[in-house]
């Protein structure tokens, strides 16, 4: 159906309620709804984290809680649709919060006239069987389609794109532990299936069930085109990523609380979430009635998204698929972070020149003869080595010693480590002017390890990386200083 001509058209200038504006589809649904020419009102707990997001001017902000039947009255004045996009998953009572704020809403909608409840759920297992977070979801469906207004529940798998916990989980367990792995031990739930979507989807849906007639309150099923198992997801990612083609073989799954905090140690989803997330693995979680909704709104411009394209979307960045300040903290490739912060009592110029002069007989104002040897280990390796070389000017793309300069600009020098490692290493240094005589030196090493190799790599030698950088910090910072008293 690929070029399905949906039944009913979109209509314009629709006042939009969305509850959940800063979560990660409320926050790519905003500016879709814009885009269309809506009235957007958006109920939000943090006001500070909604002005962060570049259309947050656009939109009437309405403080405070879903369940709290003040402010949902107030948000809910005067408003066609809500589009209700909240869930949490924190808690041992998440559940009965969940329906709460779900009566608030449906109560309040009510009594203000709106005219459609848009929520987003999830998809459910054949049978009864059902994790909590699904019953919870699925709870709250029933909840807003008998509350009066005419709803419309999307029930939806994973959700590819950046940010999103299910995709993040994914990239960061392809890319942080299991690549160059020729084969992957996965727990037995692995081999259940999914029907993934990608986020533009989504949206597509979303923003089409607004122009819905009032007679339609019930619940579709939405995924992409294919139905795949969890390690064909993984397996999929990889190959996308880069070129991987691992053997997946299955063992019995860990306990539960285990797995969760695992998948917290190795990305960036809480364990909070991590859990009810793989307790739902445990089950095929597969479309029953797809055609049904696309009948009626038509497939996505282009037609469904595949899994292998909304993965491309996502490493590109491209769209709705790209990151945004409110995601998941941690989103993104897989990333270690080590950071070594100095207030230095001289100019930031004067500490930004002490930080260009860096390398070639200069030196890295560290251990002594430590780069050296990591040099000698390198070239056995076949790496560039501890090169001597400085380039005339520091510019983007230069050599300087075994760091290839990636960025110059406005007192930050960023350089990308061109020896032999199980990933990629990034050295960022900046000079931040606090005073006309003062500054601060911020130095941050960022590592995104490529697999269990990587990773082994960097903690392994986490003690000696440890002092080696403070020492050049805080040398580094002692020298801009001593030549600071020196003028004066």
């Amino acid at each position: 159906m690929r070029g399905s001509t949906p039944r009913y058209a979109i209509i314009l200038d629709v006042r939009c309620l969305v509850i959940g504006a800063t979560g990660y589809v409320g926050a790519r649904l905003v500016p879709r709804l814009l885009a269309d020419g809506h009235v957007v009102r958006c109920l939000v707990r943090d006001e500070a984290k909604l002005a962060r997001l570049d259309w947050a001017r656009r939109v009437q902000a309405c403080a405070g809680d879903a369940a709290d039947r003040a402010a949902t009255d107030r948000a809910c004045a005067g408003i066609d649709t809500v589009f209700y996009l909240v869930h949490s998953m924190t808690g041992p009572d998440f559940a009965a919060r969940d329906l709460r704020a779900a009566a608030v809403v449906a109560t309040a909608a009510r009594a203000a006239g709106v005219g459609r409840i848009v929520y987003l759920s999830g998809l459910q297992p054949a049978g009864d069987g059902c994790s909590e977070h699904l019953r919870s979801r699925r709870a709250v469906g029933e909840v807003l389609l008998a509350g009066g207004v005419p709803t419309v529940v999307l029930q939806a798998g994973i959700v590819l794109g950046s940010g999103s916990a299910s995709f993040e989980m994914i990239r960061h367990l392809a890319d942080g532990v299991l690549d160059g792995l020729p084969v992957l031990l996965m727990p037995d739930h692995a081999w259940h299936t999914v029907q993934p979507i990608g986020i533009d989807d989504v949206l597509h849906h979303l923003v089409g069930c607004a122009g819905l007639p009032p007679g339609v309150n019930r619940t579709f099923d939405v995924g992409g085109p294919e139905v795949l198992s969890y390690r064909e997801l993984l397996a999929g990612y990889l190959r996308e990523a880069n070129g991987g083609r691992p053997v997946a073989v299955p063992v019995p799954l860990v306990a539960p609380g285990w797995a969760a905090r695992a998948v917290e140690a190795l990305t960036p989803v809480s364990r909070h979430l991590a859990g009810p997330l793989l307790a739902s693995m445990a089950h095929d979680l597969v479309c029953r009635d797809r055609e049904e909704l696309v009948g009626l709104l038509g497939e996505p411009p282009g037609g469904a998204t595949s899994y292998r394209e909304a993965v491309r979307r996502a490493l590109d960045g491209r769209g709705a698929a790209g990151l945004l300040p409110t995601d998941l903290p941690g989103s993104g490739p897989p990333e270690i972070v080590s950071e070594q912060v100095h207030d230095v009592d001289a100019p930031a110029d004067l500490l930004w020149s002490v930080i260009t002069g860096l390398g070639g007989d200069t030196g890295w104002y560290t251990v002594p003869g430590v780069w050296r040897l990591r040099g000698f280990v390198d070239g056995l390796l076949g790496g560039v080595g501890a090169r001597r070389v400085r380039p005339a000017e520091l510019v983007p793309g230069a050599a300087l010693d075994w760091w290839r300069i990636e960025a110059v600009d406005d007192r930050l020098l960023r350089l990308r480590a061109e020896t032999k490692l199980p990933g990629t290493a990034r050295l960022e240094l900046r000079a931040e002017p606090t005073g006309p005589v003062t500054s601060r030196y911020v130095q941050r090493v960022t590592f995104r390890p490529r697999g269990a190799a990587g990773r082994l790599y960097w903690y392994a030698q986490l003690p000696a990386h440890e002092l080696v950088f403070a020492v050049m910090a805080q040398t580094l910072t002692g020298v801009a200083e001593r030549r600071a008293r020196a003028g004066r």
